[in-house]
Parts: C-alpha cells; structure tokens; sequence
C-alpha cells in the first residue's frame, strides 16, 4: 500500500478495521498522531475474506514519532489479558481508603435489601395469583378452567409462593 504522504511512516498493518482503529485510540490516547487508511473500496464481506491476506490497513505516524509508536503497538498487542492480572493491577492503581470500603459495604447493604423487597413482591404476586385462580372472578368474562387444572395451578402457584417466602426469610 502505498504512502499517503512522505512525511508519514507506516508503522504497524492492521489485520482489519477494529484492531486499526482500535490501535490509532491508543496511540492517539498515548500522544501520536496517527492516520489509520484502508480500502475504502472493499466491503464488509469482502474484508473478512481478505483478513489474513496481504491486503491490510495501514497505520501512518510522522517520521520522528515512528519509533514510540512501535514500541506502544508491540505494548498494546503484547498486553495481558487474563482477568487475574487485570483484576490485580487495578486492584495496585486503586488505592482503597477505610472510606471508600465503608461506602462499599453500605451499597452491598443496600443491594441486598434491594433483592429482599423483589423476593417479598414475588410473593405477594405469587400468592395474589393463586388467590385469583382460586376465586375465578367473574369480570373476566371468560369459563372458568376445569377443576384439576385450575385447582393444580392453585397449588402450583402456592408453592412458588411459600419457596419464594422461604427463600426472601433466609435472605433477611
């Protein structure tokens, strides 16, 4: 692929448009000015058939800049990705104050209590069911179901009722 202009150099070619434009980011993010070019001319269907050949896309920098822009592409692509080591090194970048845990700990608190009121609304739209199956009411202006299935979602609906009931009174 040819230059776009002289005073560019091409620093790394793209498999396809997200590592492109995802490397022109960092790179951009980093300070360096950097101009991504590929085929405008070739369509999605196309690129993924070209994706392993020798038609790339082009990350351009200016000249001076060519040498910091490689080390931060060969950073970037040679980066971690295993959650452990994610997880520990933003557990080192974040400093955790006696403050901050204490917010936390109040906000898992209130989640928790959050999800004990659902598990109680569950209930009580459990039993409510049940209750209206039970009295079939007339302004739904429908026949009542047969006996045994009206009366085994009764029961159906009941026991969803008490295992929900059991499992909101183990939550509090």
């Amino acid at each position: 692929m040819n230059q776009p202009n002289s005073n560019l150099v091409e620093v790394h070619k793209a498999r396809d448009t997200w590592e492109g434009t995802l490397l022109t980011s960092y790179l951009r993010d980093n300070g360096i000015q950097t101009a991504f070019q590929g085929d405008p001319n070739v369509s999605f269907d196309m690129k993924e058939l070209l994706r392993n050949s020798d038609e790339a896309f082009g990350l351009f920098v200016l000249a001076p800049e060519a040498t910091r822009a490689k080390e931060l592409i060969a950073e970037f692509l040679s980066a971690a990705t295993d959650d452990s080591v994610l997880v520990e090194a933003a557990a080192q970048k974040l400093k955790v104050d006696k403050e901050t845990i204490h917010r936390l700990r109040g906000e898992l608190v209130e989640e928790r209590r959050t999800f004990e009121f659902l598990g109680w609304i569950g209930v009580a739209f459990l039993g409510a069911a049940a209750l209206l199956w039970v009295i079939w009411p007339a302004w739904l202006k429908i026949d009542a179901p047969p006996g045994v299935f009206r009366w085994l979602m009764v029961a159906l609906l009941t026991l969803g009722a008490v295992f929900a009931g059991n499992w909101a009174s183990k939550r509090v």
